[in-house]
């Protein structure tokens, strides 16, 4: 029995495991705490594109004080040549109560707006005597108009109360003053009419700075400003002029335009001097005389002459001499302008050849002041041109600008570098036997025989034009030629 209890009593330590059988943990990472980082991260960069996105649109924020806020409200567009270029934000009372306080906000590439000289106006219906306006804005919202200034950055404006009366101002405008002893029908906004044809606008209208005499501004768009000349005479066009007679009574006015709104015509004689610079002044007369309505001076308009980098050709004058018959002798000559090119000198063929038998030895050619033996050699074109083969002027019309034309068109013709160019529209030019006939109206003389015809559509030279009998013709160029006859 004892032996059994001391069977049973074993030692303690001995049920215990040993260390090394016992299992070991795996200690692995948790990859989801750190992808959790990524989440705010990605909704930072959201923020801060949408915050940057909203600061790059709000675009430039400007402030426009009107004397009347004309039912303008917010969300309206700001425009620009019909454009939207920035909406309203605010319509509020000035804190002076002396207007309206309009704050916009211009989209970003339309940030060059805001600058000093922008006008602002509200566009919106408008009835007067000189036309309807702002008619989209009966049935759609009414909106802010702008037209850029050129001065520095600038966010305050002061807005118009009307639309101006020129929008556009266009580099090479002329502005003149017009002075009058009375107002009369003038007023601001009427037009300036050259034969009936808008030419320009009254800006204003006022007292001069002395009070002795009323002033009016006007200004002259680009393409009309050759008309205006020192000798060119002003008057009011505007009202209504009523003759009484056995036949009954005669009405005339200028335009409808004019008698509704006003006006001022103008006519410039065929020599009139040069263009007037900004400022000059005029007097304005009652009415028109009956010799300035019947001027009709030939006078070139247009933005420009020639288009841009075109050449301008120098003809230089030729005088041809002889000396004609035996026993009676008699000197004559012809004169006339040529052109140099790379083949000689371009011009009418009666200035290389004398028209009429000369005696020995009596032919003389002059060009520029240098004198030049004529042998016989030149070639003609058929229509009466020729071609001497000598060299006097270095400046030599290329050969890249010259072309055959088939059809009358607007053309300049030069003569000398003191003329002014003469215009000849393609409406005063007929189809003719290898040219173009001239109208008589023009009323061209000798003096432009053999002046280079220059195409206004490409600079190039098409022809010569050539005088005879008071009758006149550009002789068109040609790749035609024929050997002339010896003298």
């Amino acid at each position: 029995m004892n032996s059994e209890v001391n069977n049973s009593s074993e030692n303690p330590g001995d049920s215990v495991q040993n260390p090394a059988d016992l299992p070991e943990a795996i200690m692995r990472s948790d990859g989801r705490s750190s992808w959790i980082w990524i989440v705010p991260l990605l909704a930072l960069i959201l923020v801060g594109w949408i915050g940057y996105r909203a600061w790059s649109l709000r675009g430039t924020v400007i402030t426009i004080h009107l004397d009347e806020g004309y039912d303008l409200r917010v969300g309206d567009d700001v425009r620009y040549r019909g454009i939207a270029v920035g909406t309203i934000r605010s319509v509020v009372l000035s804190k002076e109560l002396d207007g309206i306080e309009i704050q916009a906000a211009l989209h970003t590439n339309a940030s060059g707006l805001a600058r000093g000289g922008s006008r602002f106006w509200v566009v919106r219906p408008q009835l007067d005597v000189t036309g309807v306006a702002g008619l989209e804005t009966i049935v759609g919202p009414r909106y802010l108009a702008v037209f850029p200034g050129d001065g520095p950055p600038s966010d305050r404006f002061v807005g118009l109360n009307e639309p101006p009366f020129v929008e556009s101002i266009e580099p090479g405008d002329l502005e003149i003053t017009l002075a009058t002893p009375r107002r009369g029908s003038l007023r601001a906004g009427a037009p300036v009419l050259y034969r009936q044809m808008q030419v320009g606008t009254i800006l204003s209208v006022g007292l001069a700075s002395d009070s002795s005499s009323v002033e009016a501004r006007v200004r002259i768009h680009k393409p009309y400003v050759r008309l205006i000349r020192p000798e060119t005479q002003f008057w009011n066009a505007g009202g209504i002029d009523a003759t009484f007679g056995i036949r009954g009574m005669s009405i005339q006015t200028e335009s409808i335009e004019s008698l509704l709104a006003g006006g001022v015509g103008l006519a410039t004689p065929q020599f009139a001097g040069e263009v007037v610079r900004n400022g000059h002044r005029f007097m304005l007369a009652d009415k028109a005389e009956e010799e300035w309505l019947a001027w009709a001076p030939a006078i070139p308009i247009g933005s420009s002459l020639l288009p841009a980098g075109a050449m301008m050709p120098t003809p230089m004058r030729a005088v041809i001499g002889w000396t004609e018959g035996r026993w009676i002798k008699s000197d004559r000559s012809q004169q006339g302008w040529v052109l140099q090119t790379k083949s000689g000198l371009l011009g009418p063929a009666d200035l290389f050849k004398p028209d009429g038998e000369a005696a020995d030895g009596g032919v003389q050619l002059v060009v520029a002041g240098e004198s030049i033996a004529l042998k016989g050699n030149h070639q003609v074109y058929v229509g009466g041109l020729a071609v001497l083969p000598e060299q006097v002027n270095t400046s030599i019309w290329p050969s890249s600008r010259r072309r055959h034309a088939t059809a009358p068109e607007d053309c300049l013709v030069f003569a000398g570098p003191t003329s002014k160019p003469l215009p000849l529209a393609a409406s005063r030019l007929t189809e003719a036997e290898g040219g173009w006939q001239v109208d008589p109206a023009l009323g061209l003389d000798e003096f432009w025989h053999g002046a280079p015809v220059i195409a206004r559509m490409d600079g190039t030279l098409v022809g010569l034009l050539l005088v005879e009998d008071e009758m006149a013709k550009v002789v068109l160029l040609s790749s035609e030629k024929v050997e002339a006859p010896k003298p």
